[in-house]
């Protein structure tokens, strides 16, 4: 996966337990496709990026179709948790819109900016296979796990995720962000949510 800011050189994986629940909330809101693929969640935390992979991959074929997101995040905003649930809703609507047109979608293939409930919201399209990317890895000697960034600035990014609340169960409308309000519910706002591809709205599960 590639990061979107030439800064971004070293990350902390999502915590286990967030990765996990956004392949169940995917699973639950996508399983009519799932039932002959394999989906692959791969989330990042840079000292000022969070970036998502989305992947498809159906059993048989070499590339999987991948559906990428970046934000920028500040630690000072400690808003991680809110960048991450941001990707996880622009990934779901870029997913909808390619089953929707039956994989027939014009996404773009380098990081493409689109404005996202007042923020800068990022996406790009890959075919990659992850496990593929992973062998060679392990064949060119790289240590994934050695490229993961220890500093304090990640360590801090990585404890707000994991003391923040589970992705999965939807928000009370009374539990508005203290320091913003760009994670209303999709059902509940006709404008609200990642519509650049035009996709159905998501599953209240995704937030």
């Amino acid at each position: 996966m590639v990061p979107r800011l030439k800064s971004s050189k070293k990350w902390t994986n999502f915590p286990k337990e967030y990765s996990d629940q956004i392949q169940a909330v995917f699973k639950e809101n996508f399983a009519q496709y799932l039932e002959d693929a394999e989906l692959i969640i791969e989330g990042r935390i840079y000292s000022e990026e969070i970036t998502l992979r989305v992947g498809y991959h159906q059993k048989g074929r070499l590339v999987q179709a991948n559906f990428e997101t970046s934000m920028n995040y500040s630690q000072d905003e400690q808003d991680a948790v809110s960048r991450i649930h941001n990707c996880v809703d622009a990934a779901a609507s870029m997913m909808m819109e390619y089953f929707d047109q039956d994989g027939e979608v014009d996404f773009p293939y380098t990081w493409k900016e689109y404005p996202f409930q007042g923020k800068k919201l990022y996406l790009r399209f890959s075919s990659e296979n992850s496990a593929l990317e992973a062998e060679a890895d392990r064949l060119l000697g790289i240590d994934r796990e050695a490229m993961v960034n220890e500093s304090q600035e990640d360590d801090d990014a990585l404890a707000r995720a994991e003391q923040s609340e589970e992705l999965s169960p939807p928000r009370d409308d009374d539990e508005e962000h203290e320091h913003d309000h760009e994670d209303d519910d999709l059902e509940d706002d006709e404008d609200s949510g990642p519509r650049m591809f035009g996709g159905r709205k998501v599953k209240k599960g995704l937030h």
